[in-house]
């Protein structure tokens, strides 16, 4: 289905770096998704558990019959994925100070005991999703599906653009200021200079923080960042971010920020 445009409107981005004046350059659709054709920036519409198993079961269908190849299936997410959550999924959430609204966007695999983030492109194929493992089994903590090498999910509109290890972390970040999960711990060069293509790291300067163990990797992304002409810093702290409240935070942010990117040649 083919989704109608509705109507334009400002584009966050743009307005960062004092531009779309006019507050049209980016398209509303009907389906909920937006797009600037001017910066790329985009917001992916809602998604529905019961569409995203429609496709899967249709995909899967589709290749067993010999009408599409395994190139076009789509990610195996568990079958009975849900958004119900277990109360062993809303503690974990709730014990890093997640709301209610920031919890709908995970689902939940009772089967897998798995508690999944799912990405989704501009037409609504779903294009990564990392789950967390509650299955004491597994020794593996994290389980991951797809590629996000030509993707950035950045969530938030305002300030400088935060990358981090985990979806969490970003959720939290994402309040106040711009964030980006890496899904681990490794930028490649590619994804920066794609960052900065973005419009990131000239007027809007990126942060690195990453968790306690990986300060050496956030430094080399920092120093990496600024060969190529971007503004940048990085933050180190004892706790991964998700760890800290709304409030430390912001005064991280707020304080790295201040101190090293203010006194950077612009």
């Amino acid at each position: 289905m083919v989704s109608r445009y509705l109507h334009a409107e400002q584009c966050p981005i743009c307005r960062q770096s004092g531009k779309d004046r006019s507050e049209d350059n980016l398209a509303v659709y009907d389906d909920g998704h937006k797009y600037c054709f001017s910066c790329g920036y985009w917001v992916p519409a809602p998604k529905t558990i019961s569409s995203t198993k429609e496709k899967l079961t249709l995909s899967n269908e589709a290749i067993m019959n010999g009408t599409s190849s395994p190139d076009n299936e789509l990610l195996p997410l568990p079958m009975d994925i849900s958004g119900n959550l277990s109360p062993t999924a809303k503690r974990w959430l709730l014990s890093y100070g997640l709301t209610v609204e920031e919890q709908k966007k995970f689902w939940w695999s009772e089967e897998k005991q798995q508690l999944v983030y799912p990405i989704f492109d501009l037409e609504g194929h779903l294009l990564f999703w990392q789950a967390r493992n509650f299955d004491r089994a597994i020794p593996q903590k994290y389980h991951t599906h797809g590629n996000l090498k030509d993707h950035l999910h950045i969530l938030g509109h305002e300030g400088p653009l935060i990358l981090v290890e985990d979806i969490v972390s970003a959720i939290k970040i994402s309040r106040q200021h711009q964030a980006m999960a890496l899904f681990g711990s490794h930028v490649s060069k590619d994804n920066l200079i794609r960052i900065r293509d973005f419009g990131i790291g000239k007027d809007t300067p990126i942060g690195f923080w990453l968790d306690s163990d990986k300060t050496k990797e956030s430094i080399k992304y920092k120093n990496q960042a600024k060969e190529l002409g971007m503004k940048a810093f990085s933050i180190v702290t004892r706790q991964d971010p998700k760890t800290y409240t709304h409030q430390e935070i912001y005064k991280f942010i707020d304080d790295y920020f201040n101190i090293i990117v203010a006194h950077q040649p612009a």
